[in-house]
């Protein structure tokens, strides 16, 4: 799953609070742990195909709402844990729902998906996605050894939670070799606490809410 070296792309990404982040790169608009951050009007303004992903079903991550409002709103898929694909069975048409176990993956046009376990008291997935450049969405998990994996940028949690912390979150981006780290799911301490940890060797990114950021990676 490592990336090979290539030209350098760009993409963008905007932070709505807790651990939901949407980066818009090659073309997709991809959502992580929207719970429910985003408004309708946030829905409306996305880009290109929407892939929406939840790295487990708690509700400080996931929200049927705004699941089905993306679906309805934006034609998204939403891949998940099994217990986010059983919550929304019932709800969504099969062909928007993917239940992606660890050590599996898919694609969607130059991007390669795949999911990876977290350290959490439920199943949790980690994503990582390459298209040449990588990168890393590590909602809310405690360590879990990650040094086989390149990830230019990484979403890291630095806290809210018994599981994630900013020494854990220190390991993990080290791990990828990360070039760039942005703290989520935590309050402002514990992301400058991270962004301490990681001083001269990561450019770290304290995300404004709903600033748009962009990175040539």
């Amino acid at each position: 799953m490592e990336s090979s070296p290539q030209q350098p792309s760009s993409l963008s990404f905007v932070y709505f609070g807790g651990a939901c982040i949407v980066v818009e790169v090659q073309g997709y608009s991809l959502v992580f742990d929207p719970a429910d951050h985003m408004t309708d009007s946030d829905i409306t303004a996305l880009t290109g195909s929407v892939i929406t992903f939840f790295t487990h079903y708690l509700d400080d991550h996931f929200h049927e709402r705004t699941a089905m409002k993306l679906v309805e709103m934006k034609s998204s898929l939403i891949v998940g844990t099994e217990e986010v694909y059983k919550a929304l069975v019932n709800f969504a048409p099969s062909t928007k729902l993917l239940e992606l176990k660890p050590r599996r993956g898919f694609r969607a046009g130059p991007l390669r998906i795949y999911a990876l376990e977290g350290r959490h008291d439920v199943p949790t997935n980690l994503y990582y996605v390459t298209w040449g450049p990588s990168l890393l969405f590590a909602g809310d998990t405690g360590y879990v050894d990650l040094s086989k994996l390149k990830a230019d940028l990484a979403f890291l949690p630095a806290g809210g939670s018994l599981f994630s912390n900013p020494q854990d979150s220190m390991r993990m981006a080290m791990d990828v070799g990360a070039r760039y780290v942005v703290p989520i799911h935590c309050e402002h301490g514990e992301a400058r606490r991270l962004a301490e940890l990681l001083e001269g060797r990561v450019t770290v990114l304290l995300p404004a809410l709903r600033m748009t950021y962009k990175l040539s990676l």
